[in-house]
């Protein structure tokens, strides 16, 4: 700019400011920056020293935004709102919410009185430490002082109220809003559909829902989804085929979320052969959370051969990768069948990925309770073979299933040596090798 001829401004100069305040460590670069710019006859302005005041609230150097304060004042630059704002977060952030009281306090008396925003990072903080009687306290004060509530405001109050347990509060305060002439956002109707599939009132959640072109509020497929979420788990199954046919009546396309909860209330149900035919047979998009819910399912109907089929299908023809909920429902289902060879291949086919305790210790237990200790020395070769790192935190259960079906007199107790040489060395992290080198 410079070379070009093009004279920086006030503007240019708070950019560099917000860089070495907000991005970096090097406040003194931004000091810098505000002194240099009266070389290029360009004066400080509210925005400069703003910024810079909001760098040091971010990093909590509130006192040296105190001194900032002085400075532009001695400046003859006045400290505007949103000068102030970022020392009361800052004050909140820290949990001195008496300190940012007085400080709006202080705003008042210096003829420059907090605003809306303002307001709704203090009623943040005392949501945040669950003061709600304070909160309606603030919430009168800004009626009679005249800035006008937000949506963010209620959305603030509301989502807090619900995530302590006071959902009717919260739906009283969604009536309050919308008598204070406030439309709702998408944020506010999310935290009212919550409140009622709290309560149960489904009556309510439907209703809201059906309201959503007279609210003007856009519901969106993510709505639909938290309110048939909730009636699966409460197994209210026809309201949720009604949900998915309000949805597609009113142009909203339903997502792989939507329909894995269809799958899996009709799997509750027992409806599992409509389950499959709906996603082998109509094309529903289904991903690893789908399969994973049928193959669980067809274990738990006795329908192994489906199981197997599905794990497969996923695999070659899908190109869908399994997870470790999957490899652990198959491992799982494959062990109660007695198919204790299938069940370690499917375990070390997981390994390839990396070793983890979770599925490890189920397999070891069930193999120990049926005595398959030549599965289990593989399944410990193997996990030696792939180079992962032997802690003793991982064979304590082992040992005591060993303990309990009577190994410690087993005759081919030998084969575990390498396991007793892992538990009495170092305890180390459980990681896969990398670079192809193995860790010991």
């Amino acid at each position: 700019m410079l070379a070009a001829g093009v004279a920086p401004t006030a503007s240019t100069f708070n950019i560099l400011v917000k860089l070495y305040a907000w991005r970096t460590a090097e406040f003194h670069l931004a000091y810098d920056e505000i002194h240099g710019m009266r070389g290029h006859g360009v004066a400080p302005d509210v925005g400069t020293f703003s910024t810079l005041v909001t760098g040091l609230c971010r990093a909590g150097r509130l006192d040296e935004a105190w001194g900032v304060l002085d400075w532009m004042m001695q400046e003859g630059c006045l400290p505007m709102v949103h000068t102030y704002t970022p020392i009361l977060h800052g004050y909140c952030r820290q949990g001195r919410i008496e300190e940012a009281r007085k400080l709006m306090d202080f705003m008042e008396g210096a003829g420059c009185p907090p605003s809306i925003v303002t307001y709704n990072v203090l009623i943040k903080a005392l949501c945040d430490d669950g003061r709600f009687d304070e909160v309606k306290e603030v919430l009168a004060e800004i009626k009679t002082k005249g800035p006008k509530p937000s949506a963010v405001t209620y959305n603030t109050y509301m989502d807090a109220l619900s995530k302590a347990g006071m959902a009717e509060k919260a739906v009283e305060l969604f009536e309050d809003m919308r008598c204070e002439g406030l439309k709702p956002t998408g944020f506010t109707l999310s935290i009212a559909l919550n409140c009622f599939c709290v309560h149960s009132k489904f009556s309510e959640v439907i209703r809201l829902l059906e309201r959503s072109t007279e609210l003007n509020w856009c519901a969106a497929v993510v709505a639909y989804n938290t309110v048939m979420s909730r009636l699966c788990d409460m197994e209210r199954w026809l309201a949720i085929l009604e949900l998915l046919a309000d949805m597609i009546k009113k142009g909203i396309i339903p997502n792989t979320r939507t329909f894995n909860i269809l799958i899996q209330s009709l799997c509750i149900r027992g409806k599992l052969s409509i389950a499959i035919n709906l996603v082998f047979n109509h094309g529903i998009p289904a991903n690893v959370v789908t399969y994973n819910t049928l193959i669980h399912w067809s274990y738990y109907h006795g329908r192994a051969s489906d199981a197997d089929s599905m794990f497969e299908y996923m695999k070659k023809v899908a190109n869908v990768a399994p997870d470790e909920v999957t490899y652990t429902i198959m491992i799982d289902g494959l062990c109660r069948q007695g198919k204790f060879d299938e069940a370690t291949d499917c375990f070390k086919e997981f390994l390839k990925d990396r070793l983890s305790k979770d599925l490890l210790t189920p397999l070891i237990n069930r193999l120990g309770r049926k005595e398959r200790i030549r599965n289990i020395v593989v399944v410990f070769r193997e996990i030696e073979r792939q180079g992962f790192v032997r802690n003793y935190m991982i064979f304590e259960d082992t040992v005591r299933s060993f303990c309990t079906v009577g190994f410690r007199q087993h005759t081919e107790i030998f084969n575990l040596e390498f396991l007793l040489e892992g538990i009495l060395g170092p305890g180390k992290e459980v990681y896969p090798a990398h670079n192809g080198r193995r860790k010991r």
